[in-house]
């Protein structure tokens, strides 16, 4: 599936499974229950964190270097400063400054993705959006072409990406060459950490499949994956995953199914999703790795293990 976004504007895991983008129609302010879970979540989160650094444990990017910068679930530039708020802070993890600095092209390009690919009839009417989440988000994203130290490099970032939209006839960012993966994988790798306590996905040399702009209205996506895995919301409802999270202790350690979801507002094939799949080499059921074993289910990997630095340069897809 490919999009034209008008460019005009220049086991598994042993956690209940709360059905977080099933059935809620609008959204709604965070109730206290939440805000205590959120809360006690946060707690726990920086317990981890801290205790990492403590250790000068390792990046959980790429398993080599120490991890001594933070990055953050969900990307910051995801989220426009006047959505962020107190009730919902940004949840950090170690990387090293390598893959820090790294990933900042693409996760600009992915909030690029977003922004305009959200508001497609608005930018095609030479409108801003009406929604005020992705307003703050549409403008956030000029601003950042605006900016004077950074906005030709990001301008020529855009550039290999324009194509002809084929309804309107009007200069279109081509989807299916937004490099998005790397993003997308840092996102899983980081939910990965923090839902078994300080596991390092890398250190499986998995594989990835990942499929990209999924439509989450279909039966059995609902049935097969939204009721059936672990949720958390951030954001309030801007950003939400669901997965499945194989233990070091069950013996699956290295895999995780997830889908991320991207200013849904709760409804099911609203906003943007993607669906990411990591099955490890290095752990084996009866003398075959889960790698092998889904590989022979779904055919060939997005990323095959110890390729993500040049995969990442391609969109992502499951064949």
């Amino acid at each position: 599936m490919s999009h034209n976004i008008p460019a005009s504007a220049d086991g598994a895991s042993r956690r209940a499974a709360p059905e977080q983008l099933v059935g809620t129609r609008t959204a709604e302010p965070m109730s206290t229950g939440e805000s205590e879970k959120r809360r006690a979540q946060a707690r726990e989160h920086q317990q981890l964190l801290r205790e990492w650094r403590r250790k000068k444990g390792v990046c959980i990017i790429c398993a080599e270097r120490e991890g001594k910068e933070g990055d953050h679930l969900p990307p910051k530039v995801l989220f426009p400063s006047p959505l962020r708020t107190n009730e919902t802070p940004l949840f950090t993890f170690p990387v090293c400054s390598i893959c820090n600095r790294s990933s900042s092209d693409e996760d600009f390009l992915f909030s690029v993705l977003l922004s305009f690919g959200l508001n497609q009839d608005a930018v095609l009417n030479d409108h801003e959006p009406t929604d005020p989440d992705l307003l703050a988000l549409y403008r956030q994203t000029q601003e950042q072409f605006q900016d004077p130290r950074k906005g030709r490099r990001r301008s020529r970032l855009l550039q290999g990406l324009i194509g002809t939209d084929p309804k309107s006839g009007l200069p279109a960012i081509d989807t299916t060459k937004v490099p998005a993966n790397q993003t997308l994988t840092k996102i899983a790798k980081s939910i990965y950490w923090s839902q078994t306590g300080g596991d390092i996905l890398q250190n499986y040399n998995p594989g990835w499949w990942v499929a990209p702009f999924v439509d989450t209205s279909k039966p059995l996506f609902i049935e097969k994956h939204l009721k059936t895995s672990y949720a958390e919301v951030f954001w309030g409802d801007r950003f939400i995953y669901h997965c499945n999270v194989g233990h070091p202790e069950d013996g699956v350690g290295g895999f995780i199914w997830a889908s991320l979801h991207f200013y849904t507002k709760k409804r099911v094939g609203n906003g943007m999703s993607w669906m990411l799949i990591a099955a490890p080499t290095k752990t084996s059921v009866n003398g075959k790795s889960l790698y092998d074993r889904f590989g022979a289910i779904s055919g060939p990997a997005t990323i095959e293990p110890g390729n993500e630095e040049s995969a990442n340069k391609t969109p992502g897809h499951i064949r």
